[in-house]
């Protein structure tokens, strides 16, 4: 896992002090290493050291240090956090000279010793144990369609300097970050935004369109648009291509990967033992490391199930150490998963660490935790998230699996029923229909009247529900009135027509691609790397073909995972039926210990907005409804502080910077 950033100018050549600024400023990423490339047209690129190149692999390479005043076409900035090959043959960027290719690589491919081993049948040779050369090595054999051969998470820069072309790359379900921005005078691609922040080309201006959306929804990352206008995500599964031979460096994206659901036509049963397979086998990919791999405990059923098959894993190649584990815990039982996690701890023999994210420590880090992030984020959830990686590198932790994206596949989060509904309806499965309502009330006690109005008329069309009794009708939800000119507070302009479709939009839209953004920045702000098994895409492929009750059945959610775990993870947690995660009591320290301090953000909020995007007085009385518990409690007071302190935070930035 590390941080990169490629540069590439188009008709004038900047000097090198722009990639070291820009390199410098995550060091966070990658304290174990640095280096650079620099490469002119017609002639070979060029390694270089930097002030914090590792002293091995100074001693090792000789490189020359990169001074401020080398120009170049095309620079590389790499910072290394060394988790495979920890020697300095692992230095970044890479050369392989015989194709011509150079790579300046983030993250990891998993199954890179199956690809080695199938490219020395065909006369490859290695010189290092990491997958970095493996990446370069398969470039050469099969060209962008080497990509369809990895198992991992990956952002990567390759430049082919022979034929004047550079691609940027990033893996299936974006769970490595790559960002780019077309400047005037040069293209910036980077693995955090801040890089991009030290272009002279760069100049803030704010995207108002997504802030608005984000103030009033939550919604981020979305799309490839960010909060700053001009600055843009390579969508997941793209890659980004260039010709280098042509003046202003025209590029072109192209997608690389669709998801392509592998359709489930056996029983429940054999999707039990499918899914428990492919999961084990993500997990067991997973565990290749030169360090020790930890885990992310929260008590649910994701990190559990993660935590317990390592365990067995681990166990069945003689390691009975115990696994590292990190949780959130906190004195008020509401917020707290503890009792979950010592039962997952004592079931595995795992050595636990515990860490107590507090208001104090929010208010205390607050102003960090934003930097790290880049743009705003939607809870104070992704606070205890960066606290539990605080808590990793206190450990002397590098690398740790946890349970994201399980949710998103397997109907983990509430909002599901009437998409779920509408597609048994559009099936024909009436009869299933009726037993899902019937387990409904069981539960709750009463019919789920109301999703099964909104999901007939859902079935029927616009058409025919506009013959509908108006009384019938599911009237839509108010704009939020705190947005000047107002904001729908609606996500989408439709619920999904089946489960399936709604979990895709999950999986693509939201939320997991802000969930990974926040995993990544809070991560590896700390020096960690982070790995999530539930996005193996094996398994994802398998996931997004079963049955919707296979998934969902009569009101359980995450019903196949259940049934896999049974006997491999507690009983308490396999019939937990809470989802949590990385909560914090949010709610009470608006309400009592935080009152004042959040009143004096939400006022410093209005005075920067007020009138712009926020309506002063309307701000105030959601807030006040919302401390009063006049209304369901909900993060609207935390997106509106957060963005405020970002968006004060970048405009300090740019003025020190002379912008």
């Amino acid at each position: 896992m590390c941080g990169i950033l490629s540069i590439v100018n188009k008709k004038v050549n900047s000097t090198s002090g722009s990639l070291i600024k820009a390199s410098s400023i995550i060091r966070h990423r990658g304290p174990d290493d640095e280096g650079f490339l620099t490469w002119q047209p017609s002639t070979n690129p060029v390694i270089w050291s930097g002030g914090d190149t590792a002293a091995s692999t100074q001693e090792h390479w000789k490189y020359d240090t990169l001074g401020e005043n080398v120009s170049f076409k095309v620079g590389f900035g790499h910072r290394r956090l060394s988790i495979l090959d920890l020697s300095p043959a692992g230095h970044q960027p890479m050369i392989y000279e015989k194709a011509g290719l150079t790579i300046c690589f983030n993250g990891e491919v998993y199954n890179y010793l199956e690809i080695k081993a199938e490219l020395a049948t065909m006369g490859h040779k290695f010189h290092t144990t990491c997958d970095t050369e493996v990446i370069l090595h398969a470039w050469e054999q099969w060209g962008v369609k080497c990509l369809d051969k990895f198992n991992g998470m990956f952002a990567f820069t390759m430049l082919d300097y022979r034929k004047n072309e550079m691609y940027a790359v990033r893996d299936r379900f974006g769970v490595k970050p790559l960002y780019y921005f077309d400047g005037a005078n040069a293209l910036y691609l980077a693995s955090e935004i801040k890089q991009i922040r030290t272009s002279p080309d760069f100049k803030f201006e704010l995207n108002e369109p997504i802030a608005r959306k984000f103030l009033a929804t939550g919604a981020v990352d979305q799309t490839s648009d960010t909060f700053y206008k001009n600055v843009f995500s390579l969508p997941c599964g793209h890659y980004l291509k260039m010709d280098l031979s042509k003046d202003g460096n025209a590029f072109e994206i192209k997608q690389w990967y669709k998801l392509i659901p592998k359709k489930w036509a056996g029983t429940f049963d054999e999707a039990v033992v499918e899914f428990r397979r492919l999961l084990t086998a993500a997990v067991d990919l997973r565990l290749r490391s030169d360090v020790t791999v930890g885990s992310c405990l929260s008590g649910g059923l994701d990190s559990s199930s993660i935590v317990c098959i390592a365990a067995d894993l681990l166990k069945a190649k003689g390691d009975f150490a115990g696994q590292e584990t990190v949780t959130a815990t906190y004195d008020e039982a509401k917020y707290d998963e503890w009792k979950f996690a010592e039962e997952v701890i004592k079931k595995t023999n795992a050595h636990p660490h515990k860490t107590f994210p507090s208001f104090t420590q929010l208010k205390q880090e607050i102003d960090a935790f934003i930097w790290h992030q880049d743009e705003p984020t939607g809870s104070t959830s992704q606070f205890s998230q960066w606290a539990v990686f605080k808590a990793t590198n206190e450990a002397g932790l590098k690398v740790m699996i946890d349970g994201q994206g399980a949710d998103e596949q397997l109907a983990g989060y509430g909002g599901n029923d009437i998409s779920f509904y509408a597609g048994l309806m559009k099936d024909g499965q009436i009869g299933a229909v009726m037993e899902e309502a019937r387990a409904f009330k069981k539960e709750k006690g009463y019919m789920p009247k109301g999703f099964l109005i909104a999901a007939i008329q859902l079935s029927m069309g616009k058409a025919l529900t506009a013959l509908m009794p108006a009384k019938f009708k599911v009237t839509r939800i108010p704009d939020v009135d705190y947005i000047v000119g107002g904001e729908s507070s609606m996500m989408y302009g439709e619920h999904a027509k089946s489960l399936h479709e709604n979990l895709l939009r999950q999986l693509y839209s939201e939320p997991l691609p802000a969930l990974l953004r926040y995993e990544d920045h809070n991560s590896m702000a700390w020096s960690v790397e982070s790995r999530t098994p539930f996005l193996d895409y094996r398994f994802v492929e398998f996931t997004m073909g079963l049955p919707a009750r296979f998934v969902y059945k009569n009101g359980v959610r995450k019903h196949i995972l259940r049934e896999a775990m049974t006997g491999i993870i507690p009983d308490a947690i396999t019939n937990r039926r809470d989802k949590m995660g990385f909560v914090t009591p949010e709610e009470t320290w608006l309400k009592s210990e935080g009152k004042e301090w959040f009143n004096a953000e939400i006022d410093k909020a209005c005075k920067a907005f007020g009138g712009k995007i926020l309506d002063v007085a309307n701000t105030k009385k959601y807030v006040a409804e919302l401390v009063d518990s006049k209304r369901k409690f909900n993060f609207m007071p935390w997106r509106v502080i957060c963005f405020n302190r970002w968006f004060e935070s970048i405009i300090k930035e740019q003025a020190g910077n002379g912008k």
